[in-house]
């Protein structure tokens, strides 16, 4: 047992070493829209977001409030703030891009009916500018009266609403280990609850993009579109994502997710062979081991001494690969299960 601690202990050392950690972020389309009828005596009653505009570019709302204490009904729509500008052209939409410049000019209308005092139609017009370096943005916005049967409120009047609101995204990292080509993550999530964490094995392709086997995108968790637009109504959704290498220490890619637009962002810092490449894109210079495991094995799982090997090996799984870890020469081995054997790469 003694001797099974000592190598449990050594391996666990040297898969710390081994791990390195990297910033992940991601970006979505999703925002508060309850934030364009937000106003100090408006209190939200219950709040229906029909459309979110990704596709139709068109937000559709409907819901109800108490305005000063009387029950209101309202319905509008407005152009999306989401936009697909590219001015640096590098293929993310600014809106996504953090240290870009962003601003929109929106349009649309909106009906109330005052319960017991009668309707108001009205114009929106709004602006939208990006807070720089955040994922947020400030809404500048005039409601102007079209029609009124409310005493006291006219035609030509104005209402102006100043708010600051957060687009969903997720911020997190991502820790890897080049050598067994495994990673886990996590993300704390941002303009709405909750948090993702998971695992996977990443690949460096030949064009210098990395594969990752999984990876979590963060949405709203609106019941109301689980027919209409399905991946709204979940609160994470999960997809296979291949990150194409940008400059520097970043990588990132603009990617669909069940018709839903992420950005993903990977900055590395690690650079441990002074390549001025970050570490996610090192293959690991060896030659390639192959291991048959035959002959009589005696295990205290996962660690198994095997015969025929003479060492110690711990068997670990990930989705449904399996992996080894062979004391002998501090080397993880996967199972290729048309040779029947394990390979180190």
């Amino acid at each position: 047992m003694r001797l099974i601690f000592i190598i449990l202990f050594q391996c666990a050392i040297f898969s710390l070493l081994l791990s390195k950690t990297a910033s992940l972020k991601i970006y979505s389309p999703l925002i508060d829209y309850e934030a364009f009828f937000r106003e100090d005596d408006v209190s939200f009653l219950s709040y229906n977001l029909l459309d979110p505009g990704i596709e139709s570019n068109q937000v559709k709302v409907s819901g109800s409030m108490s305005v000063s204490g009387v029950y209101t009904t309202f319905s509008g729509q407005f152009t999306s703030p989401y936009s697909s500008k590219d001015n640096n052209g590098n293929g993310i939409y600014d809106f996504f891009e953090v240290e870009e410049s962003f601003s929109m000019d929106l349009t649309g209308s909106v009906s109330y009916v005052m319960q017991g005092y009668g309707n108001i139609s009205a114009n929106i017009y709004a602006n939208v500018q990006r807070v720089y370096g955040q994922h947020a943005f400030n809404l500048e916005e005039t409601l102007t009266i079209q029609n009124s049967s409310v005493s006291g409120v006219y035609s030509g009047d104005t209402d102006s609403i100043s708010e600051k609101f957060y687009a969903v995204h997720a911020l997190g990292s991502i820790t890897y280990d080049e050598n067994a080509g495994t990673y886990s993550y996590y993300l704390g999530y941002h303009g709405t609850t909750g948090s993702a964490l998971g695992s996977g094995t990443f690949s460096v392709n030949s064009d210098s993009s990395i594969s990752l086997s999984d990876m979590s995108f963060p949405s709203i968790e609106d019941s109301t579109f689980t027919y209409s637009f399905p991946a709204l109504a979940k609160k994470t959704l999960n997809s296979s994502v291949t990150v194409p290498f940008y400059a520097g220490n970043k990588f990132h890619v603009m990617t669909q997710i069940e018709n839903t637009p992420f950005y993903l962002v990977i900055e590395d810092d690690n650079d441990e062979n002074g390549d001025s490449k970050p570490d996610l894109l090192t293959i690991k210079s060896q030659d390639v081991q192959e291991l048959n495991l035959t002959g009589w094995n005696y295990h205290v799982w996962p660690w198994v001494y095997n015969s025929t090997d003479d060492n110690w090996l711990y068997y670990y799984k990930i989705g449904e690969d399996w992996l080894v870890w062979r004391n002998k020469t501090s080397t993880w081995l996967k199972f290729d299960q048309f040779k029947g054997t394990w390979t180190s790469n």
